[in-house]
């Protein structure tokens, strides 16, 4: 096994190195968070990290390294001279699979490497199973994204069963509530890849076609004031729906819409409106989502599609890049049409579903 050590500590480094030579792994070590992140670039199969270090610290490492192509699903452990909770929560949040305080034992850097490498190798199998079964269309982050909900729940319970009976309520409290969003976060995800899955097997179908009918305004305002809501952005919505029905299920033209509002409501400026539109019109229904955010160039709007997300660094995203997908295929499997266009002025984006009515 490859394994990169990132300590700026030359004897700890040394000392790792040789452990894990002696014991069969191929080792790269690294003397700063800089030069680790380069090394990252080796896509090792196991990272130690310090978590003190000059010019880049161990925290600074993890999110770098988890947007890096092959390397973002690696088991990342820390080694710390703290035995701070609060460090600990905050790098299971970004995606760390454990702490080992130092001075440590031999022990316990190889029953971390095991157990670590154990928890990983199904959940990597399938990744790596899906992603050549996908490889055209998958960018190398959301392997990631699956994984990361999953250190969070499990990196909290081993807290729990290591360091519970010494803590306080309100840390047991911390930490309950951190594997509660790793668990929240990790159905989101599931439920996206089923349901753009689902979408994807009707439209194979010779004459595609959701359950329905459904009243488009209820739909579309269920969705929008949902996604808007747990965006923290509430009140920018703006409703205008006319209503007709629609030959979809409520639950995909609710979700459809959902995943539009919450793009725009998460990348659109605070104090700004997220307008949702209903009109209906020669035997068709069309919604419109407008918003003040960044937008996309002509070609990201041409070119988008499943697990695709635009400028992640700079916009921060989080999530499987599905929305969008998702969206359109909702559009096409109800015999309609979805589209993408510049907002108001030229500013931010509109996004139209145009549906049979009926």
């Amino acid at each position: 096994m490859k394994i990169l050590i990132i300590e700026d500590d030359a004897d700890i480094r040394a000392t790792l190195a040789d452990l894990l030579q002696l014991n069969g792994h191929e080792v790269i070590a690294a003397a700063d968070g800089v030069q680790g992140v380069e090394y990252a670039a080796q896509k090792p199969d196991f990272i130690f990290c310090d978590v003190m270090m000059p010019h880049l610290d161990g925290r600074g490492v993890l999110a770098a390294v988890r947007q890096l192509p092959g390397v973002a699903e690696v088991p990342f452990v820390f080694l710390t001279a703290k035995a701070d909770r609060a460090d600990q929560r905050d790098g299971m949040a970004l995606g760390a699979d454990d702490y080992i305080t130092k001075p440590f034992a031999e022990e316990e850097i190889l029953a971390a490497l095991a157990a670590r490498v154990q928890r990983h190798q199904p959940v990597r199998e399938k990744i790596r199973q899906l992603t050549e079964h996908h490889e055209r269309t998958i960018n190398a982050h959301w392997s990631h994204e699956l994984l990361t909900p999953l250190n969070a729940v499990a990196g909290g319970l081993d807290l729990l069963e290591l360091a519970g009976d010494t803590m306080s309520p309100e840390e047991q409290k911390e930490i309950f509530a951190l594997i509660r969003e790793g668990v929240t976060r990790q159905e989101r995800l599931s439920r996206k890849l089923i349901r753009y899955f689902e979408l994807e097997q009707m439209l194979r179908s010779p004459s595609p076609a959701a359950a329905g009918p459904c009243q488009a305004a209820a739909a579309v305002q269920a969705g929008a004031t949902k996604a808007a809501q747990e965006a923290n952005r509430a009140d920018a919505l703006v409703l205008s729906l006319a209503d007709a029905k629609v030959p979809l299920a409520e639950e995909l033209l609710r979700d459809a819409v959902g995943e539009i509002v919450q793009n725009a409501a998460t990348f659109s400026p605070p104090g700004s409106p997220v307008r949702v539109t209903g009109v209906l019109t020669g035997g068709r229904y069309r919604i419109e989502i407008t918003d003040a955010g960044p937008g996309l160039t002509a070609e990201q709007r041409a070119g988008f599609g499943a697990f695709t997300q635009f400028d992640r660094k700079s916009r921060e995203q989080q999530g499987l890049g599905l929305g969008l997908a998702i969206a359109r295929a909702t559009a096409r499997v109800a015999h309609g049409q979805f589209s993408l266009d510049p907002g108001p002025d030229g500013r931010g984006l509109c996004v139209r579903f145009d549906l049979p009515a009926l």
